[in-house]
């Protein structure tokens, strides 16, 4: 990438190769050549670009000090940050992501006007996956601003050089969480491991906002988190405190929170088919079946011996028969759903791949109950909602690689051979775009009024997880 800047007052010209900035006297405008799509399903690509802004013009007449614009991914080697300012003290930043190959070229379309109405986050666990994931989406908002990350490990270094993707979003380093400073956050991502986060958070200012990504307080019964963690809870007064819920199904208990627990992966990939269905009384609670596959990414970043490549590779193996901690989440969900206790059998299995997760449901349908309506009850609840996906009756079953990288639940029921019962499958990215998306729906309704997770909501978030930002 060659960076040519020619100052004149307040007007320049940025050239990235073929990708132009120059400021001008016109309004604020992105010539149509800006972005080249292929198909809407494909990446975009940078091609001949020109984008006219009027920094001077929107300095005066709004009394914005900067202007973001995300250049989209661009190849390692060419990538970098670019910052320039005026002389009359305006900023103009390019952002870009780093691509491996010309196939995954991404660009956003956006123009981002940075307000003091952005949120400010702190990301504690950002070495993590899901901590880096949490980041790399984040990073790139326009309505969310790290300025906050912490890594014990990795104190002092940059996020680039942990995760080599992230090497041009421009970011603090890392910091260990004891000398973490919250006077300049708004709202924390909490991306610990399970039985770290209880005294973390408590420990925390009162004022901040808190979506936790670990287990730590998914189960409101203390009693219950101590039989399957092993150890005894150790924030039950701020585990009163804590909502739990999908983002689908718990919008309205959530805007009022400070301290949200979002939901685990296996969870979210059978509540979310589950719960319209036993809300609706359509299927039994007795002999609800969960047959479960995850990528290897679930198990989290740390180094066990159980998850090297050569114990993984070329095969499958079920785990934590009967015990897997996720087991009372999904219950307790479930429980709500229907009023009435349910038990669940839920086997797991680890699958050769780093990131994917399907969960396939066999269920009783209740007397009368058919197939068609568990379709259309499913319809009917998920109609407004972006990142749910039903497929058409009878379509083949979703694949795992179909929401790779992407924000949605897919699924789709079928006739079981045996009369009276229903087979569901569901596919989600188990890493984190869905802790991201349903993270991001938090924080929107709890800063904002505003539904930004339903097709008719915030136009921008919708569309900023729609566009995929596939890896």
């Amino acid at each position: 990438m060659e960076n040519e800047r020619e100052s004149y007052d307040d007007s320049w010209s940025i050239g990235l190769r073929n990708l132009n900035l120059v400021d001008s006297n016109h309004s604020p405008w992105i010539d149509g050549g800006f972005l080249q799509s292929k198909s809407p399903s494909e990446f975009y690509s940078i091609s001949s670009t020109r984008i006219i802004l009027s920094l001077k013009e929107m300095s005066s007449a709004t009394g914005l000090q900067s202007v973001s614009l995300d250049a989209g991914c661009l190849r390692k080697e060419k990538a970098r940050i670019l910052k320039f300012r005026s002389q009359n003290g305006s900023t103009l930043s390019v952002r870009s992501s780093v691509a491996s190959s010309p196939q995954s070229l991404q660009s956003s379309k956006m123009v981002t006007l940075k307000s003091e109405s952005t949120v400010r986050v702190g990301v504690l666990g950002a070495s993590g996956y899901t901590g880096s994931e949490i980041v790399r989406l984040l990073a790139n908002h326009p309505h969310f601003c790290i300025t906050l990350m912490t890594a014990d490990r990795k104190a002092g270094q940059s996020i680039g050089s942990v995760f080599p993707h992230l090497i041009t979003q421009e970011l603090p380093n890392m910091v260990a969480i004891k000398d973490a400073d919250f006077s300049n956050v708004d709202a924390v991502f909490c991306c610990l491991p399970h039985g770290t986060t209880q005294d973390i958070i408590k420990a925390l200012p009162s004022r901040l906002k808190i979506v936790d990504l670990s287990a730590d307080f998914r189960l409101r019964n203390t009693d219950e988190y101590e039989e399957w963690y092993g150890q005894p809870h150790r924030a039950p007064d701020l585990q009163k405190e804590a909502k739990y819920g999908l983002t689908e199904t718990s919008r309205e208990e959530i805007r009022s929170a400070r301290l949200v627990a979002n939901p685990g992966c296996y969870p979210t990939s059978t509540l979310l088919p589950l719960v319209p269905l036993l809300k609706a009384h359509l299927i039994e609670l007795r002999n609800i079946i969960i047959d479960a596959k995850s990528g290897v990414s679930g198990a989290g970043r740390g180094a066990k011996e159980a998850n090297l490549y050569t114990e993984i590779a070329e095969g499958i193996h079920s785990y934590g028969i009967a015990k897997h901690r996720h087991v009372p989440e999904i219950e307790q969900g479930l429980t709500d759903a229907s009023n009435s206790k349910v038990t669940i059998s839920f086997t797991p299995h680890l699958m050769p791949m780093s990131r994917g997760m399907q969960s396939t449901i066999y269920v009783e349908m209740a007397s009368g109950v058919t197939i068609d309506d568990l379709h259309r009850q499913l319809k009917t609840s998920y109609q407004d909602e972006e990142f749910v996906v039903l497929l058409e009756k009878g379509a083949p079953p979703p694949h795992t690689r179909n929401v790779r990288g992407s924000n949605y639940c897919v699924m789709n029921v079928y006739q079981d051979r045996i009369p009276g019962r229903a087979i569901i499958v569901s596919v989600i990215d188990n890493l984190s775009t869905r802790d991201f998306y349903t993270s991001l729906c938090f924080l929107s309704a709890i800063f904002s009024s505003t539904d930004r997770g339903k097709k008719n909501g915030s136009s921008y978030d919708v569309n900023f997880l729609r566009r995929g930002y596939k890896v």
